[in-house]
């Protein structure tokens, strides 16, 4: 029987396949558009005061619209930033003054990240009792809450960590419908997800 990371790593390698093939048949921008309107219609989205998300890397679905939303409508809106030689991350507040792309830069695992002079979303008591959408990407997804991400395990530890400081935290997947699975190997590390866009 293979252990729970070898059937982690086996899921990852046919998600990645779906992944190119998805891609090459179907629009990814409209599905990324399709995600988006679904969590703008959400009661997560609208009762959120804070919402976190990503730069779409490879084939991921792109949630920037959501993030633009947000900002138009007063939010605090945050982006990840590794930390190097470390298996964390902090989010950084984007700026609502200024230009989206000159507050990106290329960052760890080439990805693109928010540059480390804007403000760092500080993980302490100020955040207790504040409502945070975290749009959280991955490799797959089941309908109960269940994640496959890229195995380093840096969502895990920052979902841990920001729940710590009291606030209301929803975490969502945000992907294309080929990436739903019915089934994904869980370990006692890995969080729930309390619900996924798609």
């Amino acid at each position: 029987m293979p252990t729970i990371s070898e059937q982690k790593k086996a899921l990852r390698k046919q998600m990645a396949e779906t992944l190119r093939e998805f891609s090459q048949t179907h629009d990814c921008v409209s599905f990324s558009e399709a995600a988006r309107h679904l969590v703008l219609q959400s009661d997560f989205f609208a009762r959120s005061d804070i919402v976190l998300g990503y730069l779409f890397h490879g084939i991921e679905a792109d949630c920037t619209g959501v993030l633009y939303s947000a900002l138009q409508m007063g939010k605090l809106v945050g982006l990840p930033r590794i930390l190097p030689g470390t298996g964390d991350m902090d989010f950084y507040l984007l700026d609502d003054t200024l230009n989206f792309g000159d507050q990106i830069e290329s960052g760890s695992y080439g990805i693109s990240e928010p540059v480390p002079t804007l403000e760092k979303l500080a993980l302490d008591a100020s955040l207790a009792k504040k409502r945070v959408l975290v749009l959280v990407p991955g490799m797959a997804f089941t309908e109960d809450g269940r994640r496959l991400g890229r195995g380093k395990g840096f969502y895990d530890r920052f979902l841990f960590r920001l729940k710590e400081t009291g606030a209301q935290v929803w975490a969502a997947g945000f992907c294309f419908p080929c990436q739903m699975t019915g089934d994904i190997p869980t370990d006692e590390h890995d969080l729930l997800l309390d619900t996924v866009f798609f």
